[in-house]
């Protein structure tokens, strides 16, 4: 049986023809190119692109970098300037503070002084805190502006309950005075005062324990200090009366009135209207007796009308 023999097929390599052709027709130019060739050539210009992409968004990176970290920068000497004037700020409050006590007699004269040196000198007074954010490792840098955060919020915790504990001193103080005795409960002329005297109507001597201030009847009497009234209707010689109650152990009598404008539990202000001069009980005109007393023992009411806080 003879022999058959296989036919064999040339296969070409595929290629690709590009031609370029002017408008005369003539001179043309033609380019035979493998599809190994054409994907070569686009892989190196999809690698040029990739490769210009990559640089210039890293240039524009670096450029927001760099813009980030200098506007970073500027961000923090400002928050240094506001940090340190914030520390000057508190040690001027705490020296505030030190001779407010002091011109007030706040406590014992030790209290004032150990106030005043307690503390000691800041951490940012020894240190700049640009030189610890730009002279030290950002471990140690955060680390001591921490510290001294710590240190600017206790000293004006600190500087707070001081000036609390002053207001509320104040407070007691301006208490204090309201309820003591200090102005004229009329003004008018003094026949009588603290002293010795011979009775007008008596004959008798004996001691006068408050003031006699004449003026018109119906001249408004007021209270000589903040307190609350204990008596308010008829007391004997001294007629229709009231008497008010103050704070440490002062009372203060107000005689011989015309009419009476308060009634017993009623609290009453400085300066506030509470009876009328009058000539009521024992009395050769209209004037009010005025008397000061400091837990039941008179005083001279002189020293209270004259007296400023």
């Amino acid at each position: 049986m003879p022999k058959t023999g296989r036919k064999k097929f040339y296969v070409p390599k595929k290629r690709l023809t590009i031609m370029f052709l002017p408008h005369s027709g003539s001179g043309g130019i033609q380019i035979n190119l493998s599809y190994f060739g054409i994907f070569f050539i686009f892989f190196v210009w999809f690698a040029g692109v990739s490769l210009s992409v990559y640089l210039l968004s890293n240039r524009v990176e670096n450029a927001s970098v760099v813009s980030a970290n200098k506007k970073l920068k500027q961000e923090v000497v400002s928050f240094s300037r506001k940090f340190a004037n914030s520390l000057d700020l508190v040690k001027d409050t705490q020296d505030l503070n030190t001779r407010l006590r002091g011109l007030l007699a706040l406590g014992k004269k030790s209290k004032v002084i150990e106030y005043s040196a307690a503390g000691g000198p800041s951490k940012l007074q020894e240190i700049r805190l640009s030189k610890i954010l730009f002279g030290t490792s950002p471990f140690d840098a955060e680390k001591v502006a921490d510290l001294n955060l710590e240190e600017l919020y206790a000293s004006g915790w600190q500087a707070k309950v001081n000036f609390k504990e002053i207001s509320q001193y104040l407070k007691e103080q301006r208490l204090i005075a309201r309820a003591t005795p200090a102005i004229w409960p009329l003004f008018g002329r003094l026949t009588s005062g603290f002293a010795w005297r011979t009775h007008p109507i008596t004959g008798k001597p004996e001691f006068h324990r408050g003031l006699d201030i004449a003026n018109l009847k119906g001249t408004p009497i007021r209270a000589t200090a903040d307190g609350r009234v204990v008596f308010a209707g008829w007391a004997g010689n001294l007629g229709k009366a009231v008497v008010l109650s103050h704070r440490m152990g002062y009372t203060t009598f107000y005689g011989h009135c015309d009419q009476v404008f308060v009634k017993q539990g009623q609290k009453i202000k400085r300066g506030q209207i509470i009876a009328s001069v009058g000539m009521t009980g024992m009395t050769t005109g209209p004037h009010v007796h005025y008397e000061v007393r400091r837990w039941g023992k008179p005083l001279n009411p002189m020293y209270f009308v004259n007296r400023s806080f």
